[in-house]
């Protein structure tokens, strides 16, 4: 499976010493092309940084975290592309592809933000019982009430 230009993000070298938190490599069948990226959009993927860590912390993290952030992303998405209509909870997708929680719902709010997910309004209970926003893909984001369609 081929990865769009999207989901590229921030690449170190992978014998930098600075990148121990890092995976090796792009992940298995990731296809990372730096060249077909604007510098915007790259930024646009980049991990926050924390303003109120203390120095050398955060924003040192979120450099070294930032290749396995983007195949994170990808495979969120994926799941979310796969559900089609019927959509998935975070915690459905936490068990599709094993990323933990605290991941996972990062990397499902940055493809909110742009608008490649939407809260389909609709919600299903968690493992515990308790409800959860069923998300799906942009494409069948749900009508405005008395919209024209």
């Amino acid at each position: 499976m081929t990865i769009p230009p999207l989901f590229a993000s921030y690449s170190p070298e992978p014998d930098d010493p600075n990148n121990d938190a890092a995976p090796g490599g792009a992940g298995a069948g990731v296809n990372v092309d730096k060249n077909h990226q604007s510098d915007a959009l790259r930024a646009r993927f980049n991990p926050p940084v924390r303003k109120n860590a203390p120095p050398g912390t955060s924003d040192v993290a979120a450099q070294r975290i930032a290749r396995h952030s983007a195949v994170q992303r990808a495979k969120v998405y994926a799941v979310f592309v796969r559900a089609g209509v019927d959509g998935a909870t975070d915690a459905e997708v936490e068990a599709a592809t094993g990323i933990r929680a605290q991941s996972e719902s990062s990397c499902r709010g940055e493809l909110r933000v742009l608008a490649l997910v939407v809260d389909s309004g609709r919600r299903r209970p968690t493992p515990r019982g308790r409800p959860a926003a069923v998300w799906v893909t942009a494409n069948y984001a749900p009508k405005p009430e008395g919209g024209a369609a």
